[in-house]
């Protein structure tokens, strides 16, 4: 064995050696921050929650948000309460106007409200009150089963609606009625009811339908003997003429008169039998009608809407949010987050059932910084506030942020 040491190798084997690596010092950049997706929130609109002093109307309001809603990449319409207060009736289409064979222009007013098909023609025969009391004629309105246009008849001439083309630099109503009106409203704005019962902004003039053909033999009116549910005594009409059709001729509830040329007999169709048999009641108890014969009938007058009458009960509302411009349109939808209709019910319910497939989502990119109200907007295909009239309304969200709100990928990686 050597007496020597194996200096410097013995040393440096005992010795922890360094390698020379400068990464440790060198600062490098932020890792990239993850996300994981999105998170959800459910906020629940409620037109009550609002301050009823600023917004008095729930067609029009804001909603503060309380919760910190931040990053947000969708808003999500879920779920939707919305009640029905549409007046297809309102104060800008509830004028009927009546004339008479003189050209004295009646204007009738029709109460406000959310009219069907067959309220409105109960409301103008008179099943609520009798509107066309100062009109003088008699008038029965009927939907014609088959073609769906709305029939006015009367047995004394008449014409319906004004006269747009004599009035149309507004100036003036013209005949002899006064009217107010406000410009950029309907022509000369009449506010009347002709567009949604089926007419045009023009004048119609009755037909005159000549039943001088009928030829009713002694014996052919006979008395009931009981009366109708007005109290007026009923008779039935059987004549025996081959090329007459009272099915054609009439509707129930018509008005006709009967005159031997000295006497007239107001009447009204009570039940049509068949096409050569009528029950008909007479509007003056004291006259006896069996004592007529011969051609006793006068002229009836008619007017057809050149449209089908049918009553819009489920209109749509147009929803309006500030944040959440989702549609283009040329109208009010220009830049609304949906269109919600209403169905005839105290309420509509908004749900998976009733929106569009694929939801009604607006999306933001890049996220939105962080949502502090919502601007909640109803209005009609007008553009005007649609009027709950005291209702109140509720709508709920579904709110999609990112997981990690405000971290984001600021640099960019060049290796």
């Amino acid at each position: 064995m050597s007496n020597f040491s194996d200096f410097p190798h013995g040393i440096s084997q005992r010795m922890q050696q360094s390698s020379l690596d400068y990464n440790p010092l060198i600062i490098k950049p932020p890792d990239r921050n993850k996300t994981h997706g999105t998170i959800t929130k459910h906020l629940v609109i409620d037109s009550r929650d609002r301050d009823y002093l600023k917004y008095p109307s729930s067609s029009r309001y804001r909603i503060e948000v309380t919760e910190d809603l931040r990053d947000v990449t969708s808003i999500e319409l879920s779920l939707g309460q919305i009640p029905n207060t549409y007046y297809n009736i309102a104060e800008n289409n509830n004028m009927f106007y009546i004339s008479d064979e003189n050209d004295n222009v009646f204007g009738i007013k029709i109460d406000e409200g959310q009219y069907t098909n067959n309220l409105l023609i109960e409301t103008l025969n008179g099943k609520y009150g009798n509107l066309f009391s100062d009109f003088g004629s008699k008038l029965n309105f009927s939907r014609n089963p088959i073609n769906l246009t709305l029939r006015i008849q009367s047995d004394t001439y008449f014409g319906y609606n004004l006269n747009y083309e004599r009035n149309n630099n507004c100036s003036a109503p013209g005949l002899n009625y006064d009217i107010q009106y406000k410009t950029g409203q309907r022509p000369c704005a009449f506010n009347s009811i002709d567009t949604t019962i089926g007419f045009l902004n023009k004048t119609y003039h009755a037909e005159k339908i000549n039943l001088k053909n009928i030829d009713v033999k002694a014996g052919e009116i006979t008395n009931l003997s009981k009366l109708s549910e007005s109290d007026y005594n009923l008779y039935k009409m059987d004549i025996d003429q081959n090329d007459v059709d009272f099915k054609k001729i009439f509707v129930i509830g018509d008005y006709f008169i009967l005159s031997d040329g000295s006497t007239i007999y107001k009447c009204r169709i009570y039940d049509i039998q068949n096409f050569n048999t009528i029950i008909f009641e007479t509007l003056d108890n004291t006259q006896d009608p069996t004592v007529l014969s011969g051609n006793i009938f006068e002229h009836i007058y008619i007017i057809n809407s050149p449209n089908i009458f049918q009553l819009n009960t489920k209109p749509y509302v147009i929803l309006k949010i500030g944040e959440a411009k989702l549609l283009n349109s040329i109208n009010a939808s220009n830049n609304c987050y949906t269109i919600i209709p209403l169905s005839y019910t105290a309420d509509s319910i908004v749900n998976q059932s009733t929106t569009p497939v694929h939801g009604v989502i607006k999306y933001f990119n890049p996220p939105l910084g962080k949502l502090f109200y919502m601007d909640i907007e109803f209005l009609n295909y007008d553009g005007s506030l649609f009027n709950f009239r005291g209702q109140e309304n509720m709508l709920l969200f579904i709110i999609s942020m990112l997981n990690q709100p405000g971290k984001y990928n600021n640099y960019v990686d060049t290796n």
